[in-house]
Parts: structure tokens; C-alpha cells; sequence
């Protein structure tokens, strides 16, 4: 017989959680004990991009005996449901974030910070692109690359970190 758990909502993070399950109703998922687990441990780190081990170990820490492709899978279903973002940041493990409140992300090349936007910072480059080809861009998966402020300022104005490579053309 499976056990069942009782899962303390943090005070502070309660209407969050209680937003975010009735989100899962609405789009048709189950509120199951995994499915809470997997979203309280993402609403009490401090930390809102975290990566599906970070994920898992944040779980376990709680409850021991989970094992970690349930916490994968859960977080595919709740990236499904649209209740869970994921990104691509660059070249390390995918990121996971609550998409309570939508925003977007710049990602530092040279030092990896990763800096929140508002969502509609890219509108005017989501319609210009539709405009002159066709194509719908999806700004919630789309990172921003390039260097930070600190970056930039260490670089110098000279600094030809962003410039795409020549190519001769035969």
C-alpha cells in the first residue's frame, strides 16, 4: 500500500502553491503528492531557474524514497500543463522555473548570470520577425545571449566578444 504524506505548504508560499495547483486543475492534470512535493520545493528555494537534480535532491531532502524519474517525469507533465517553464540556457542542464509570473531571461556568455526581463521586452523583435518572414517566434523559450553590464565593462568598448566570425564567400 502506497504511503500517503501530508505536505506542508510554506506560510508565505500557500496562495503561490494554491494558485499553482488550481492551474494544474484547470489544465486537466491531478493534484498528486509528487506533483506537490515537485512545486513547494520549487517555490522554497531562493533560487527560481533550478535544474532537475536540483530539483530531485530539494524533493529527497524531504522525502527520501522518490526516485528520481518520477521527479522528471513530473516536471515534463507540469512543463506540459504550462505550469512549469523550461529553458535552455546554454550548454549545461536545462532549467526549470514556476511560470507564475511570466518574465524572460538574459543570459551573460562570459560569466553565466542570468538576468530577468519583462515579458514583453521582445515584442516589437516577435513582430518585426513575423512581419518580414513568417515565423512566431516564442520569446518564453528564447534566451537572450551576450554579455552583462559587469561583462561589458571589463571587456572595453574594443571588445569584439559579441561580433559573429567572417566568413569569406566564394
Amino acid at each position: 500500500m502506497a504511503r500517503a504524506y501530508r505536505v506542508p505548504m510554506h506560510t508565505e508560499a500557500t496562495g503561490a502553491s494554491d494558485h499553482i495547483l488550481e492551474r494544474i486543475r484547470d489544465e486537466g492534470g491531478r493534484v498528486t503528492v509528487t506533483r506537490r512535493l515537485v512545486v513547494d520545493a520549487m517555490l522554497a528555494s531562493s533560487d527560481h531557474h533550478l535544474t532537475a537534480n536540483d530539483v530531485v535532491d530539494a524533493v529527497r531532502s524531504r522525502h527520501p524514497d522518490f526516485h528520481r524519474s518520477t521527479v522528471y517525469r513530473t516536471l515534463d507533465r507540469l512543463t506540459d500543463l504550462g505550469v512549469v517553464d523550461r529553458m535552455q540556457m546554454g550548454t549545461g542542464p536545462a532549467v526549470y522555473h514556476l511560470s507564475v509570473r511570466p518574465h524572460r531571461h538574459l543570459v551573460c556568455d562570459r560569466c553565466g548570470a542570468v538576468q530577468e526581463v519583462p515579458p514583453d521586452v521582445l515584442d516589437d523583435v516577435v513582430d518585426q520577425v513575423a512581419t518580414a518572414t513568417g515565423f512566431v517566434v516564442d520569446p518564453a523559450s528564447t534566451p537572450l545571449h551576450g554579455l552583462c553590464a559587469a561583462c561589458t565593462t571589463d571587456a572595453g568598448p574594443a571588445s569584439t566578444a559579441l561580433r559573429p566570425p567572417t566568413r569569406a564567400h566564394a
